[in-house]
């Protein structure tokens, strides 16, 4: 085998080594599968991006090896390319759809003798999903094929050979519009270039960068498209830069749009997820990496300066643990005084903007902390019908809540009513929903208190007891109810730790939903022995199945602690735990060396740690 090709082609501009490697195969009258074989490279390696690979390929072709590294992403694993200095997500870069100027590539077969084929080159810049136009040319870039198996996808030559008339032709051809700020600036960073300006987004890897820009557009649009309408993706650019205009100035800017968008879109108690759409759902719950943290943290400050959210609530991933703003119906809400009465004498001791002036009861805000002493002045004792009514327990819960102990009156004795601090039981409240999920509609195992205690024929306190007592892993707070009627619970974990030698056991799918495991986690710990399971049949199918049973479930919650209920247990978010373990060199359970996901041995935590001590949420006095 000869060190150098005697047919070999020129490498285009900023163009891939797997479609430079394609072309080269055509010239040689060969499919790159066979030219791979024959030269020793085989193509998935090149299309891998892998550096052996494409330094060989340079030796045969006489192409250099830095142009063709330049502009071809390397696949480093985990789901990651690198490409021009920066990380990419496989989805940002390998996407199914290819897409490319169809100007380039006339250009490209016009300035060749041999065939289509051999001449159209797919360009590096083009594979990433921010880029949307040929800066060159102003010419939008365009779908050419979509191929779900990489190894065809990027077998370019084949696929040029299939489009080449509908290239050439100008069937692809779109109008052209002009370049965005956005897209000058990504096209700046590709090439290694800052904007000498000073923007604001330069301090930040790339594509988390160009992705936040994008999902703060989604957001502002959400004003005009409703969210469940997908933007068409020849419009997509329009989200890259109207992110941008706000985001390249920085985060007062950010903050400032933010700040419109929750004014435009509902009420505060619509929520920041249906208000900021997949800008709030994908920083809370997909994006969690250190490379998205400035973007996630710049939102969830925003948030909690300018939201009143409170214990039971969600914010960005993680559980409210205490209340920093209250807004006047927050506050009324708490206090059990009319919400025109409370913006009077909020107004007259200078928290907040008198009726007329300031903003709308629901966003007029101020601190929580600092007027907390002034809002505790203003409390005053409540009969029971009152009581129930501000905390949404009917009378026969109440009475039962109190005769275990729950709800005693601030001021009782003989000679008048009974009154409670209104404050006091919000409190209370508010301390069993701290750390709850938030959920739209229960469905499933998702109970009320009432609800549950009925079916399971027991008095509501012990349910109560429970959830002080950090007993329970899954509480919930429903969304569209207030106070008490708001908790939730997961009726199959409640039977569960009544410890009834006669409760059912749960599937192991159930217990993964129960126990907050993935339910691949659970089959891998359950398979290799890690939790014990009973054999029992099936009450449906009549066959023998494995199951969890009380006993077995107690066994696993012994060894094992997930991070979100540690996070539970220690009043702490689990974002926060997470860097604080990893600090302490607690490392999470991994058999064979496996991640299977936050499971931690309570050994382990115990040793370097802390002691298991859940702290008991205090009654109301």
């Amino acid at each position: 085998m000869s060190s150098r090709l005697a047919l070999t082609s020129s490498l285009a501009p900023r163009e891939t080594a797997f479609s430079y490697m394609c072309r080269l195969a055509a010239r040689n009258a060969l499919p790159v599968g066979v030219f791979g074989n024959d030269m020793g490279i085989p193509f998935s390696s090149i299309v891998a991006g892998r550096r052996d690979a494409i330094l060989r390929l340079s030796e045969i072709s006489g192409a250099s090896c830095d142009d063709l590294l330049a502009w071809t992403p390397e696949n480093t694993g985990d789901r990651e390319h690198q490409f021009r200095g920066q990380t990419f997500h496989a989805k940002a870069v390998k996407e199914t759809t290819v897409r490319g100027c169809p100007i380039c590539l006339r250009q490209d077969s016009e300035s060749a003798d041999g065939p289509s084929a051999e001449s159209m080159a797919l360009r590096g810049h083009w594979m990433l999903r921010p880029a949307t136009i040929c800066l060159h040319h102003r010419h939008p870039l365009v779908p050419l094929w979509h191929e779900a198996e990489p190894v065809r996808r990027y077998d370019t030559a084949a696929r040029f050979a299939e489009i080449a008339d509908a290239i050439l032709s100008g069937a692809l051809d779109r109008p052209l519009r002009e370049t965005s700020p956005f897209e000058h600036w990504f096209e700046t960073r590709l090439a290694i270039e800052h904007d000498s300006q000073g923007n604001w987004l330069d301090q930040f890897s790339l594509y988390p960068a160009a992705h936040f820009c994008e999902l703060l557009g989604r957001a502002a649009f959400a004003t005009k498209i409703p969210k469940w309408k997908k933007m068409p993706p020849e419009r997509l650019w329009c989200c890259f830069d109207l992110g941008y205009t706000f985001a390249s100035k920085g985060e007062e800017h950010i903050r400032d749009a933010l700040s419109q968008l929750q004014q435009l879109i509902g009420t505060p108690t619509d929520g920041p997820k249906k208000k900021f759409g997949d800008l709030y759902d994908r920083l809370a719950h997909d994006l969690t990496g250190e490379d998205y943290r400035p973007f996630r943290d710049l939102l969830r400050d925003h948030i909690a300066t300018t939201w009143p959210l409170g214990p039971g609530d969600a914010l960005v991933g993680e559980p409210v643990l205490e209340r920093r703003v209250h807004s006047v119906l927050t506050a009324a809400r708490e206090t059990g005084i009319d919400a025109r009465r409370l913006r009077k004498l909020l107004s007259e001791a200078g928290w907040v903007k008198p009726a007329g002036e300031g903003r709308e009861d629901a966003w007029e805000l101020f601190d929580a902390v600092a007027a907390a002493p002034f809002l505790r002045s203003l409390g005053s004792g409540v009969n029971a019908p009152e009581l129930r009514e501000k905390l949404s327990i009917s009378r026969s819960q109440f009475d039962l809540l109190r005769q275990d102990g729950y709800f005693a009156p601030t001021l009782g004795g003989d000679g008048h009513k009974p009154l409670w601090d209104i404050q006091a039981g919000r409190s209370f409240i508010d301390g069993l929903l701290t750390g709850a999920t938030p959920i739209y509609v229960p469905m499933h195992d998702w109970s009320d208190i009432a609800s549950a205690a009925q079916r399971l024929k027991i008095r509501p306190g012990q349910i109560v007891s429970m959830i002080e007592g950090r007993k329970l892993t899954r509480v919930g707070k429903h969304l569209g109810r207030d106070g008490y009627a708001a908790i939730l619970v997961d009726f199959a974990e409640v039977e569960r730790r009544l410890e009834r030698p006669e409760a059912k056991g749960l599937s192991i799918e159930l217990f993964a939903k129960t126990a907050g495991l993935r339910h691949r986690t659970a089959m891998r710990l359950v398979r290799d022995g890690h939790v014990p399971t009973t054999e029992g049949m099936n009450p449906k199918t009549k066959a023998k199945q494995r199951f969890l049973s009380p006993a077995d479930i107690d066994a696993f919650h012994r060894r094992f602690v997930t991070l979100r209920h540690l996070a539970a247990l220690l009043g702490l978010s689990w974002q926060s735990l997470r860097t604080i373990l990893k600090d302490a060199s607690v490392a999470p359970f991994a058999p064979d060396g496996e991640d299977i996901g936050a499971i931690f041995e309570w050994e382990v935590i115990e040793k370097l740690f802390c002691c298991r001590w859940p702290t008991p949420i205090r009654r109301v006095p």
